[in-house]
């Protein structure tokens, strides 16, 4: 059993506070003579020697129930039947023809110890074979969110396969071990300037900013606009959620229940859902200078200049990303327990009351008792 809370154990040390009154209440009284003593017989003297049965049962159930409570703040998670081995091999590939080539010895390699390989894309595709590549929609954009829907929470060892032409803007996060393998294709540096083809996009770009905090909100308005001076973007940016309007992009601190085909939503502020649609940009920060990494370096325009550029399907090739600029871009986090510690806090709940409920009878009979 695993704790995401581990420094939590150390109330179960507050088990001492029942014991401890439990022996205080115990203590014999001083005996003090007075005259009317002597008129009663021994037959009324409570025998009080000792310590009674059912207070130590009540003790027992109090100091559990100080563990139990300790236990539940540790936040367990039931890991018992997990494997603990070695992690997984999972590789997955951008539909390149050119990634395939570069690497077409590991690939085969791997489909014939029977790893699980898959298409980088909108959704992760098994591949069958290494000829029929499925190119559509096949872009590193798409890459954190095929390691979410492939891990599902779980750590796993991912072989990360893509085409190293600098596109690749955004912190990707790993649940478990990774090894990249960028192709880079000489033939394709050559970067067009967009400022020489403004505006790069005629048409108008429908926006929906949904944000709670007014820093977030005004952070995007910013790079919203700095996309509209520079490259010459035009943008309807709505504050207001209208059921009959469809919208390009999304901005929003909160999950969106059902996303829309065709849109990009960016969701800032929240944990990861693992099993998120690819549209679905997720942001563990929130946009605000003191938490985004993107905005506190001034990169969050072109973060999302990138996106647009993917997005609109307009072609641009810049220079390749060295290895140091790759290792910094990817980053190994803990895999996600949540599923499990919430399929076991229901029972240790249920264990919680079921204990509170025993001890709130004998409390009781003991009050009786003494007052009886």
């Amino acid at each position: 059993m695993a704790f995401l809370q581990p420094y939590m154990l150390w109330g179960m040390l507050a088990v001492a506070v029942p014991v401890a009154i439990h022996f205080w209440y115990q203590k014999r009284g001083k005996t003090i003579e007075w005259a009317a003593m002597r008129w009663l017989g021994e037959q009324t003297t409570l025998p009080h020697r000792g310590l009674r049965l059912n207070e130590v049962w009540l003790m027992i159930l109090r100091c559990l129930l100080v563990i139990l409570l300790a236990l539940i703040l540790s936040k367990p998670v039931a890991n018992w039947f997990a494997n603990e081995g070695k992690p997984k091999v999972v590789h997955l590939v951008q539909a390149d023809r050119f990634v395939t080539e570069t690497y077409r010895f590991e690939l085969e390699n791997a489909l014939r110890d029977g790893e699980p390989v898959y298409w980088l894309g909108s959704s992760p595709e098994k591949v069958v074979n290494l000829v029929d590549i499925k190119r559509s929609a096949s872009s590193v954009a798409y890459l954190q969110q095929n390691i979410n829907v492939l891990a599902d929470g779980n750590a796993l060892d991912f072989r990360l396969y893509f085409l190293n032409d600098g596109s690749l803007k955004s912190r990707v996060y790993v649940p478990g071990a990774y090894r990249l393998f960028p192709a880079t294709d000489s033939s394709k540096t050559k970067q067009i300037d967009l400022l020489k083809n403004k505006p790069v996009y005629k048409g108008a770009i429908r926006v929906l900013l949904d944000y709670q905090n007014a820093a977030e909100l005004q952070t995007v308005r910013a790079a919203l606009a700095a996309l509209t001076e520079v490259y010459g973007f035009s943008f309807e940016i709505q504050q207001e959620m209208s059921p009959a309007s469809r919208y390009d992009w999304v901005f929003a601190d909160h999950l969106w229940a059902n996303p829309q085909p065709g849109t990009i939503y960016v969701i800032s502020g929240n944990a990861p859902q693992w099993n998120a649609p690819a549209q679905v940009i997720q942001l563990r920060d929130t946009l605000r200078m003191a938490d985004s990494e993107l905005v506190e370096s001034g990169r969050l325009p072109e973060w999302l200049g990138d996106l647009l550029v993917k997005q609109l399907g307009l072609q641009t090739h810049t220079a390749p990303s060295s290895k140091s600029q790759l290792n910094a871009l990817f980053k190994k986090v803990t895999a996600s327990r949540v599923q499990e510690q919430a399929a076991l806090r229901p029972w240790l709940m249920l264990v919680l009351i079921l204990l509170m409920a025993a001890e709130r009878w004998l409390a009781l009979r003991k009050t009786i008792r003494n007052h009886g």
